[in-house]
């Protein structure tokens, strides 16, 4: 396939994905959108899993550095006993489970209702009674969409930014990389994995002078809100939209399948 594929996840999350692409006769170019730093724990205000009746992670990445914020903080501060935690997706399910949370005490979405807020919601709101106090862990922003709910329900939540998220700079050469993608002549599909990712991804190609491949571009994304942002940056720069949007489900394997369809010479957009 005359195909590039231009994979926008952060550091360390797109390197499997590229070789299975690779292997189906693909170009992966790996630009990561977002950047991601672990905050600091801050030993006084930490919020440690003992004093919460729910930890909810947003993402892999929150188990990842919340866990490493407790390990730092002491070698006993673990995972106590009966700890129920819930997980927006079977990702960040997977990534508690290696983390050390027992299996048996994750909360994760029913996946024929997808993987988000709503859908999670689905899974809590039956269990509010046994509920009071509610940590969620997440990077230094996201949605209030959860949180506001069982607020509402009279759950006492707290929010703990365990890493910050910014905006990658593309450097000069990888902007050499991605002209040379473009001018290749194949389709050129981007994978965006969340909103905040689109903007960076747009403010990239301003800097290196290649907003004028905007629309040329397929994208895949793995939510209707990042499609609608995507909607929205490009009715915000004057540009034609994309001539492709597709959604999957965000597991690799849905990515991949996903990536390789519409690589296909027959996919019409």
């Amino acid at each position: 396939m005359d195909a590039s594929v231009i994979l926008t996840r952060p550091e360390g999350k797109n390197e499997q994905l590229a070789a299975r692409l690779r292997d189906a006769g693909l170009e992966p170019l790996v630009l990561p959108a977002l950047s991601l730093r672990a905050l600091p724990a801050g030993e006084r205000a930490f919020p440690l899993p003992a004093h919460y009746d729910l930890l909810v992670f947003v993402s892999g990445n929150a188990v990842r550095f919340y866990a490493a914020q407790l390990r730092g903080l002491s070698a006993d501060a673990a995972w106590p006993p009966g700890l129920r935690v819930a997980a927006v997706g079977a990702a960040t399910a997977r990534a508690a489970q290696r983390a050390g949370v027992d299996p048996g005490a994750i909360i994760q979405p029913d996946p024929r209702d997808g993987q988000d807020s709503e859908a999670l919601w689905k899974q809590l709101s039956p269990r509010l009674g046994s509920l009071r106090r509610v940590l969620i862990v997440r990077g230094n922003r996201g949605r209030e969409w959860l949180g506001a709910r069982l607020e509402e329900a009279g759950l006492r939540v707290d929010r703990h930014a365990a890493y910050e998220r910014r905006p990658a700079q593309w450097s000069a050469e990888q902007g050499r990389r991605l002209a040379a993608a473009l001018e290749e002549g194949g389709p050129c599909i981007c994978l965006l994995t969340s909103s905040e990712g689109v903007d960076a991804v747009y403010a990239n190609l301003l800097r290196l002078g290649l907003e004028n491949a905007w629309p040329s571009l397929r994208f895949l994304v793995v939510h209707e809100r990042i499609a609608g942002r995507l909607q929205s940056v490009s009715g915000a720069s004057g540009k034609v939209g994309p001539r492709m949007v597709k959604i999957c489900q965000p597991s690799d394997d849905a990515i991949f399948q996903a990536l390789v369809g519409m690589a296909s010479p027959s996919e019409s957009s």
